[in-house]
Formats: structure tokens, C-alpha cells, sequence
């Protein structure tokens, strides 16, 4: 092309008075037509049922969308938010875990997209879905925890503070209750991680001297040793007692129901006005409910309960608490 006096106009002149808009423009029109199937490829290889195709689907949505316009990325990681729904399964939960821990290493999950992603993630990390006599999603908590692990190296300690107090007691009700060995010592690791380069969680140090790889190896020790410990703190009392309540007393597993029964007792030294006040009248008509895991675990934990505050703490139980049980038996 030419200028109106004669002069040669180079394609870098032409590139430097457009403006950014429509470079980003050439910049898409710049993707070949083929990385967008094969990115789909790669979202639908996080619902594999193969846990190697998942794992290898996760790094190349990382490693693709390293190379793509900023525009483009976002779509990605918003097609990899659409996996953490009701209607998908196990596998797709666990994917999509995969797929944010690589992105957030890669520096390709934004800031902004934490308010969205972190109540996911928080869900994740209590996902047990009762298929008959057994449970799936041990492998969406695991993932869940190295989402946080990539989190704590991804982000400086002021981008995730507004979230240490929600994904903390997260992490160590799962490193201190989750019945499964290998999803107690990775969300204990997570935690370690945080505490490390975040700085910021509550009493960090003190809890990582505790909660080891070793110590959180048996169940039993964990339950009645490590969590008591860690309800020291109050900024885990509540989350640990509620965590029992909600979701352990009423596992499928009976094991675990009897041990979060035995685990409350052990709460109570440093929790006993809030189990009488809120654990109490939350069990109580449990014990008539339909479903029998719920009934045992209800009858099993108010059983312990009432009888450690009343007889080792030498607490008297209010006139609606022992009207309540009298009624129950």
C-alpha cells in the first residue's frame, strides 16, 4: 500500500494504527479451526471414566490454554465450571478439580473467578455420593485438596484471604474426619502448603505440628486426638462439631457413625455449650427418622453426648434437654 505523498506504507505501520480491539480480532481469527475441536476433545476427556484419561485431559486443557488469547482462555475455564453440577457424576467433579489445579498453576484461573470457584471447590472436598452399600467421590476430595494445594502457590496471601476462613475448617474437617487415608493426608498437605506461602491461615503452625502424615495415618487417632486438638482454636470448633453432625453421623458407613459419635464426646470440652445449645435439639428428632443410618448415628451420638457432659464433664442439662431425652427413650 501507498500514502498519500508516495511513501511505501510497511504492514507493521498498518498494525501499529489499529487499535487493540481489532488486533485481538486478528488474533482470533488467527487460532486454526482445529484447536477448538480439539479443546472439546479434552473437555470431554475430564468425564472420562478412565482416571488416566481425566488426569491427561487436565494437563492439555492447562498446557492449550497457556497458548490462547485471553478471551479464548476465559471460555475455557468457564466450559470447565460447567462440569460442577448436580446432573454430571463422579468422574466429571473429579475432571474438573484436575483441570482448575492446572489452570490455577499456570496462572490461567484469575483472581476474579475465585468468588465462583471457591464454594465449588468447598463442595468438592465433602463429595460422597451413597451408591448402595458403599460411597463414590474419595477421588473428588483428593483433587479437591490439590486444587487448594495450587491455589496456596498461585496466589498471593492478600488474593485469598478473603477465603482462609472458609477454606481452613473446609480442609481440616476432611484432614481430620474423611474416612479415607489418602484424602486425610492430602487435604493435611494442602493445609501445610497454605500455611506455608499464604501465612494467613489461623493458628497454622501450631496444627501442622499435629496434624502430620502420620499422626492423621490411623482414623481412630485422628478422630479422638488431632480434632480435639484442633478444637482448641475457635476458629474450627463450630465447623468440626457441625461437620459431625451433618454429614458423619449419618454416613453409610456404620464404623464411621459410631466414631463420630465417640469424636462429638471428644469435642465437648471445648464445645459443650454449643452441643448442648445446637447438637442436642438437631439429633433428637433424627432419632425417628426414616432413613436408618440416620437413626442409628442420631441415637448413637446423643447417647455418647448426654452421657460424657453429664457424667465426666458434670454439666446439668437443662429442663428441655432431659425432657427431650426422656422422650426419645
Amino acid at each position: 500500500a501507498a500514502s498519500s505523498g508516495g511513501a511505501p506504507v510497511s504492514h507493521d505501520d498498518t498494525k501499529q494504527q489499529q487499535g487493540p480491539e481489532e488486533e485481538d480480532e486478528e488474533d482470533e481469527d488467527d487460532i486454526p479451526e482445529e484447536v477448538d475441536d480439539i479443546i472439546q476433545h479434552l473437555l470431554e476427556g475430564l468425564r472420562d471414566k478412565d482416571t488416566v484419561v481425566r488426569w491427561s485431559a487436565a494437563k492439555g486443557v492447562g498446557r492449550m490454554t497457556m497458548r490462547l488469547p485471553s478471551d479464548f482462555a476465559d471460555e475455557v475455564v468457564s466450559s470447565v465450571l460447567e462440569l460442577f453440577t448436580a446432573n454430571e457424576g463422579d468422574a466429571a467433579w473429579h475432571g474438573g478439580c484436575l483441570a482448575l489445579a492446572e489452570l490455577a498453576r499456570r496462572g490461567l484461573l484469575l483472581p476474579a473467578r475465585l468468588e465462583v470457584v471457591v464454594p465449588l471447590i468447598l463442595r468438592a472436598l465433602v463429595y460422597d455420593i451413597r451408591r448402595g452399600s458403599h460411597s463414590v467421590g474419595h477421588n473428588v476430595r483428593d483433587a479437591a485438596c490439590y486444587v487448594v494445594w495450587a491455589f496456596a502457590r498461585a496466589y498471593e496471601p492478600s488474593v485469598m484471604e478473603p477465603y482462609v476462613y472458609k477454606v481452613a475448617p473446609a480442609l481440616l474437617t476432611v484432614a481430620v474426619y474423611d474416612r479415607e487415608v489418602n484424602c486425610r493426608r492430602a487435604a493435611a498437605a494442602a493445609f501445610q502448603e497454605s500455611v506455608g506461602r499464604q501465612g494467613n491461615f489461623p493458628n497454622g503452625i501450631d496444627i501442622n505440628t499435629a496434624a502430620d502424615y502420620f499422626t492423621l495415618g490411623s482414623i481412630t487417632n485422628a478422630y479422638l486426638k488431632i480434632a480435639p486438638f484442633i478444637a482448641s482454636f475457635p476458629a474450627y470448633r463450630v465447623p468440626l462439631v457441625d461437620h459431625l453432625l451433618k454429614t458423619k453421623s449419618r454416613h453409610w458407613d456404620k464404623n464411621i457413625r459410631l466414631l463420630a459419635a465417640k469424636g462429638l464426646t471428644a469435642l465437648c470440652k471445648h464445645t459443650h455449650e454449643y452441643v448442648q445449645s445446637t447438637a442436642i435439639p438437631l439429633l433428637t428428632p433424627l432419632v425417628v427418622a426414616r432413613d436408618l443410618a440416620q437413626r442409628h448415628g442420631a441415637c448413637a451420638a446423643l447417647g455418647e453426648v448426654v452421657l460424657h457432659l453429664s457424667r465426666d464433664l458434670k454439666l446439668s442439662l437443662s429442663d428441655d434437654v432431659q425432657r427431650d431425652v426422656v422422650l426419645v427413650v
